[in-house]
């Protein structure tokens, strides 16, 4: 292992109004495209970390298109940032997307930090950080609030829980998932949008990173999406009733337990 620091980036439909293709799966070439909201704190969290001699990489999975949005992160203080744009890797679900990652992980010389958002808005299925941690044979901290260096190497976490905020120490070798919320990342400055022109984003394929093309995309998914329907918020929670009555009186019962 190396003491950079990996941070996992996805970049995520800036719009509602997205479209999905024959698989079900989003269509990232048609969508505008921004960074996840959570991935954001893990990269300000990279950069709090940063010593003398260890450097922040930035890694993400997505369309070619999807290099314009990563080049701002030089700006934002990314050493170095890397896209697999790889069209094997379309339609994985969070199973072949770990490998992927995993694989570009050791591809890197298998940083001892690997920092991820804790969910991605266009999925939130929260288990990408998990199973990239599986995959590697790393320990997992997920919702994270807060991360330091302490004496001995260790690391100190603060961690949501459902009934309050759990204090963690940790060695490196270790996957972290950050809460959205836990570090604004900082604006740019001048000098750094300067010096960011002369970067540009690594393109790197799945046969550069000796991923499998059994593992590669929607052939390397074990799940599949069957369905798709629009469901509007509260309509999962409520019953249909066809009968007047009988609705005018469930109605009227709900208010009552509402007003008690």
């Amino acid at each position: 292992m190396n003491r950079d620091i990996l941070v996992c980036v996805k970049t995520v439909p800036s719009s509602s109004d997205v479209q999905v293709d024959s698989n079900f799966c989003l269509r990232r070439d048609s969508a505008a495209l921004e960074w996840n909201l959570a991935d954001e704190s893990a990269l300000e969290a990279a950069l709090r970390l940063r010593g003398r001699d260890v450097s922040v990489t930035v890694l993400s999975m997505g369309p070619p298109k999807a290099a314009a949005v990563l080049q701002q992160l030089y700006a934002r203080g990314a050493d170095r940032v890397i896209l697999l744009p790889d069209p094997t890797l379309a339609g994985a679900d969070t199973r072949a997307t770990a490998a992927a990652l995993a694989h570009a992980a050791w591809w890197l010389g298998m940083p001892e930090l690997i920092l991820c958002g804790r969910r991605a808005i266009d999925g939130e299925t929260c288990q990408i950080p998990g199973e990239l941690a599986a995959a590697l044979g790393f320990a997992c901290v997920s919702n994270v609030e807060s991360i330091e260096h302490a004496p001995g190497g260790q690391l100190v976490l603060r961690r949501r829980l459902e009934d309050g905020i759990a204090s963690v120490s940790a060695q490196p070798g270790l996957v972290v998932s950050l809460c959205e919320y836990s570090y604004p990342l900082r604006l740019p400055g001048i000098m750094s949008m300067r010096r960011s022109l002369s970067k540009s984003v690594e393109l790197i394929t799945a046969g550069d990173i000796g991923l499998p093309p059994a593992q590669c995309g929607f052939k390397g998914s074990p799940t599949r999406t069957v369905s798709m329907q629009n469901r509007y918020p509260g309509l999962r929670r409520c019953t249909k009733e066809t009968d007047v009555e009988k609705g005018a009186a469930e109605l009227v019962r709900r208010i009552g337990e509402v007003r008690k």
